[in-house]
């Protein structure tokens, strides 16, 4: 790790002071912010605070499962993950180990996930070790009606001990979420528009 955690709180607490704490805009009718990203909300789950977000992806959720479930490749996703290996493959459930590079800050966290993946439609995790006391936090899917869009729900919960003040920690979690949610709603239609072109054209 290249900045240690009470480094990070150090960081964490000069940017709260040259800068507006993240707060999560008025929302639309659609879950959105005046500025189009997806809120972020405030959620008790089984006692604990997490921040959780929605949005609304024009793809079926078997293709933004395969996304969510492409370890390897999910740093070419998600901007704030620079490393994603798994460790252990035991079926549905996997340990992976992750490394990740919070917005605004040159330092880097790492630990270790275990992963358990229920019924193809949700993602639960909780951290085994490494950085942070506790990592917590869950991926649901709703598909629509009519199969071809996707409610993608996310949660997360992280404890970062003694150094880093949860203020803090909830302050950064909160100003990165938009961009996971807006990463995996661009590549997951991406990839829907892709599948029906090649089907449009095996059509004709």
């Amino acid at each position: 790790v290249s900045v240690g955690l009470s480094a990070y709180a150090g960081e964490l607490h000069a940017s709260s002071q040259t800068q507006p704490k993240l707060v999560a805009p008025a929302a639309s009718a659609h879950g959105q912010s005046a500025k189009g990203l997806p809120e972020v909300n405030e959620e008790k789950i089984g006692g604990r605070m997490y921040q959780t977000s929605k949005i609304l992806v024009h793809a079926k959720p078997d293709q933004v499962w395969r996304l969510l479930t492409d370890y390897d490749n999910a740093p070419t996703i998600f901007p704030c993950l620079k490393k994603c290996k798994v460790l252990k493959d035991k079926g549905t459930s996997k340990v992976v180990q992750h490394e990740v590079k919070p917005t605004g800050f040159p330092g880097s966290f790492e630990y270790v996930l275990e992963i358990k993946e229920v019924g193809n439609r949700s993602q639960e995790w909780h951290r085994l070790s490494g950085d942070f006391h506790e990592v917590e936090g869950f991926w649901k899917l709703d598909g629509s009606e009519d199969g071809n869009s996707t409610t993608v729900t996310y949660a997360s919960y992280v404890n970062g001990g003694f150094f880093m003040p949860q203020p803090l920690i909830k302050r950064q979690v909160r100003q990165d979420i938009p961009s996971v949610m807006v990463a995996l709603k661009n590549h997951a239609e991406t990839s829907h528009q892709q599948i029906a072109n090649v089907s449009q054209r095996l059509v004709k």
